[in-house]
């Protein structure tokens, strides 16, 4: 019996049960999967790209297909690791994992998309208006004349 309970001491201390003992990276790389980063990037595309065909009209949407194919977002996540190691210890990024495999963090991830979707709608309206009331002001003020 001892010998079991040694075993398993040894087999939880060098992470053999769980996310313990993986590197940080590797730990970052979990937490940016789960916490739905690949699907942000994606959504970033589908945003970006229509912006890019209006930059640049006249070009087939056969390239834009092939672009967007190749996009490579396992790149990105990897680029992202330094600066979440550089910001984060390995045991916060073993807690947001945790948090990230908890049913409130899942649902974080389903909702967040949808969220930044509304948000980026509000934020562009928002700043339309800003602009606008910039303008005002100035012509009202005198620094710049009716527009």
């Amino acid at each position: 019996m001892k010998k079991l309970i040694f075993v398993f001491v040894i087999a939880i201390g060098t992470g053999a049960f769980g996310i313990y003992g993986q590197t940080k990276d590797d730990d970052i790389i979990k937490l940016l999967k789960i916490s739905g980063t690949e699907k942000m990037t994606d959504q970033m595309m589908d945003i970006l790209i229509p912006q890019f065909k209006i930059l640049v009209p006249g070009i087939p949407d056969t390239f834009w297909v092939k672009f967007r194919e190749k996009l490579n977002i396992n790149e990105f996540i990897l680029a992202c690791v330094p600066a979440y190691s550089k910001y984060y210890t390995h045991d916060e990024i073993k807690q947001l994992i945790k948090f990230y495999e908890s049913p409130l963090g899942k649902r974080m991830v389903e909702v967040t998309p949808l969220i930044s979707q509304e948000t980026m709608a509000i934020g562009q309206k928002w700043g339309e208006k800003l602009g606008q009331d910039i303008v005002k002001e100035l012509i009202n003020d005198g620094y710049i004349d009716n527009i």
